[in-house]
């Protein structure tokens, strides 16, 4: 039934999880038979992105174009990707393979644009601090005329924190569940109308996070990869 998936993983493992789990969970099956084949290459050792852009560390596309030719070589109809501080590279990486790659970021500004308009209150981008640089969602939203807000330097050190906790696999325990919680209250008291998860371990947070309207990419992107799945 449909297209074959297939998810570009490991960046972190949890988050690769979670992608999958919407995927199965947005799915319109009654049996099993309806629904998605699914090809997953988690490889968690596929360099780390953020020091890569931060720090100017190795980059990670290499690893990243190799996972993405072994899925190709699978069977997999269409590439999606579990990490949204991965797709500064999804140009180069679109350039490695003839199956389409979906983009997280794209998927996940045209999907809010639809239900927010220009004049509604701004959006809270909770993000890795590389992913804020290089401006992917920023970029995204201007053009749809919708306002975006980052958290200052000392909430983002607190947020990076909180993911690199999910990563070690604290999640309902994450240490800073109480920081940032204050963060996004002190946001929607000062009018941040809506929060994005534009990291994928972010959305793990979502169930202990209060705060405004939440938007997560993961979910974004599963639904896009059903849609593009049953087209």
């Amino acid at each position: 039934m449909g297209k074959t998936v297939g998810i570009l993983g490991g960046m972190g493992p949890l988050a690769t999880v979670d992608l999958f789990a919407k995927i199965v969970q947005c799915t319109p099956a009654a049996v099993d038979q309806d629904h998605l084949r699914i090809i997953v290459d988690n490889n968690p050792q596929i360099p780390p992105r953020v020091e890569a852009i931060i720090q100017g560390a190795e980059s990670p596309l290499p690893s990243m174009a190799r996972s993405a030719r072994l899925l190709e070589g699978a069977g997999a109809d269409f590439i999606v990707m579990p990490c949204n501080t991965a797709h500064y590279w999804i140009g180069e990486l679109r350039q490695a393979v003839k199956v389409p790659v979906l983009d997280m970021i794209e998927a996940a500004a045209a999907y809010i644009a639809r239900r927010r308009d220009a004049a509604a209150g701004p959006t809270l981008l909770l993000a890795t601090a590389a992913t804020i640089r290089t401006g992917l969602y920023q970029k995204a939203f201007a053009v749809r005329n919708l306002t975006l807000v980052t958290p200052n330097g000392a909430e983002q050190k607190v947020l990076d924190a909180a993911v690199r906790q999910v990563k070690a696999g604290a999640v309902a325990d994450n240490p800073y569940l109480g920081e940032l919680n204050a963060m996004v209250d002190r946001f929607a008291a000062g009018g941040t109308q809506a929060m994005l998860a534009g990291c994928t371990e972010v959305p793990l947070l979502f169930p202990f996070l209060g705060g405004p309207e939440k938007y997560d990419a993961t979910a974004i992107l599963a639904q896009a990869a059903v849609e593009t799945a049953l087209a």
